[in-house]
């Protein structure tokens, strides 16, 4: 059986991530916030962050997908560079912080 974990509660919708490496969410959607992307084949979702109305999710492949309100940039996530992934997502009410795998801090939104 599938089990759930990892809860991340926004201002009003939570996401979950499963065991098998998919998310789900419920709650309010009014900005697309529970609308999660598929991962990719051979691509698991490893961490998951709320905030107000987005979501951030970490991929295990190293990359992060955000979905939900944009209005604050908070869901432009820049690619990391080249020889570097994100390791750690984190969600604020319209913001959202990433670091990389060389240490650095990328932030996005206000």
């Amino acid at each position: 059986p599938v089990s759930l974990w990892m809860p991340a509660a926004g201002g009003r919708h939570t996401v979950l991530l499963r065991s098998d490496g998919r998310a789900v969410a419920c709650g309010h959607n009014q900005h697309g916030q529970c609308d999660l992307p598929e991962a990719e084949a051979k691509v698991r979702y490893i961490q998951v962050a709320a905030g107000m109305s987005h979501t951030v999710l970490l991929r295990s492949d190293g990359r992060a997908v955000a979905c939900g309100s944009n209005t604050y940039g908070q869901c432009s996530l820049p690619a990391a560079d080249a020889q570097v992934s994100y390791a750690q997502v984190a969600a604020g009410g319209h913001h959202t912080v990433l670091l990389q795998t060389d240490g650095r801090v990328v932030a996005c939104g206000c």
